[in-house]
C-alpha cells in the first residue's frame, strides 16, 4: 500500500476548476467518506468560513452541495462540520478506481489544495497520470505505509526478502563482492540462471521504488482516452454531474491528450551518409536537442 501526496499553488486552483471554494472558506478539510460511487461522491468536511459567508453560501458553488450539517460552530476557529456531494472528475475518478482513497491531511487553504490518496502503487500511478491531464501539479511526493502490526510493511515477498537478504548477507552487494553468483546459487541449491533472475527482479522492484515519481506519469493515448470517455458518460448520465466546470474541465483533458500527442510525436531529420561521423552526430544532437 502506498501513499501519494499532490499540491497545487493557489494560484493554479482555476485550472482545476475549484478556485472559487477560496472566496467562501479560508480553511476546507477532508475528515471522512459517508458515500462513494462515481455517480454520487458524499463526503463529511470542516469549512472555515470567511467572515460575512454562511453555509447557505456553499450551494452556490456548482461542484459542491450541502447534503447535511452536522455541526454549526459559534466559534470561527473550530470550523462546521458538513456533509457535502462533490461532483468534480478528480473525485469522481478517485471512486471509479475501486482502490485508492482521500485520507484525512487533504486539504483547502490560503497556500493550495493539498490532495493525500492511498491505495496500490498501479493505482496511483494511474492517478496521477489523470492529474497531469488536468493541470500538472506543483509537488508530489510519495511513500509505502504500514499497515501490519509488525510496523513494518516491506515491497518485497517474504521469499524475495530471503533471497536478498542472503545475497547481502554473504556479500554479493559488497565492493568489491565477496562472492560470486555461481558460488551463490550453489549454497542455496538453486540454479545460478534462476538466481540471477531473481535477484534482477529484485534490484528491478527496489530502484522503481526509490526512483519512480508521480511528478510526470503519462498514460498512453488509448488509457487517457478510456478514462475520459468514462468520465464523460458519468456526465451525461448524471444531470449532478452535468456542471460547467466538470464540462470545462473534461474539455481541457481531451486538449491537453491532443497537445502530448503533437509534442510526442517527433520526426528526425534523415541522415546524410556522405558527412563525415562527427557532422551526424552533431546533427543528431540538434535533432534531440
Amino acid at each position: 500500500m502506498r501513499e501519494a501526496s499532490f499540491f497545487w499553488k493557489r494560484d493554479r486552483l482555476g485550472a482545476i476548476e475549484i478556485a472559487p471554494l477560496l472566496d467562501v472558506a479560508h480553511r476546507i478539510e477532508f475528515l471522512s467518506y459517508i458515500n462513494r460511487v462515481p455517480k454520487d461522491i458524499q463526503c463529511l468536511l470542516k469549512f472555515h468560513l470567511k467572515e460575512g459567508v454562511s453555509i447557505s453560501d456553499i450551494d452556490s458553488l456548482d461542484f459542491l452541495d450541502v447534503i447535511d450539517v452536522m455541526h454549526e460552530s459559534t466559534k470561527p476557529e473550530e470550523g462546521h462540520l458538513i456533509i457535502c456531494r462533490i461532483i468534480h472528475p478528480l473525485s469522481n475518478l478517485n471512486a471509479r478506481t475501486k482502490g485508492t482513497y482521500a485520507v484525512p491531511g487533504s486539504r483547502l487553504d490560503e497556500n493550495g489544495l493539498t490532495y493525500i490518496i492511498q491505495g496500490p502503487s498501479l493505482k496511483l500511478r494511474l492517478m496521477s497520470g489523470v492529474m497531469r491531464l488536468m493541470s500538472k501539479p506543483d509537488r508530489t511526493s510519495a511513500r509505502n505505509i504500514n499497515l501490519t502490526p509488525q510496523n513494518y510493511e516491506s515491497i518485497l515477498s517474504e521469499k524475495q526478502l530471503k533471497l536478498a537478504k542472503f545475497a547481502y548477507d554473504h556479500g554479493y552487494y559488497d565492493l568489491p563482492k565477496r562472492i560470486k553468483i555461481t558460488e551463490l546459487s550453489e549454497q542455496m541449491g538453486l540454479a545460478r540462471a534462476t538466481v540471477s533472475e531473481h535477484l534482477t527482479k529484485i534490484e528491478g522492484i527496489l530502484m522503481d521504488d526509490i526512483f519512480s515519481s508521480m511528478t510526470d506519469v503519462r498514460l498512453s493515448p488509448e488509457d487517457a482516452r478510456s478514462i475520459v470517455l468514462s468520465m464523460e458518460i458519468d456526465m451525461q448520465d448524471s444531470e449532478a454531474l452535468r456542471t460547467e466546470g466538470f464540462e470545462s474541465l473534461i474539455q481541457r483533458m481531451k486538449d491537453n491528450i491532443t497537445l502530448e500527442l503533437t509534442q510526442d510525436t517527433h520526426e528526425f531529420n534523415e541522415i546524410d551518409s556522405s558527412k563525415d561521423p562527427e557532422e551526424i552526430l552533431s546533427d543528431i544532437r540538434k535533432d534531440i536537442g
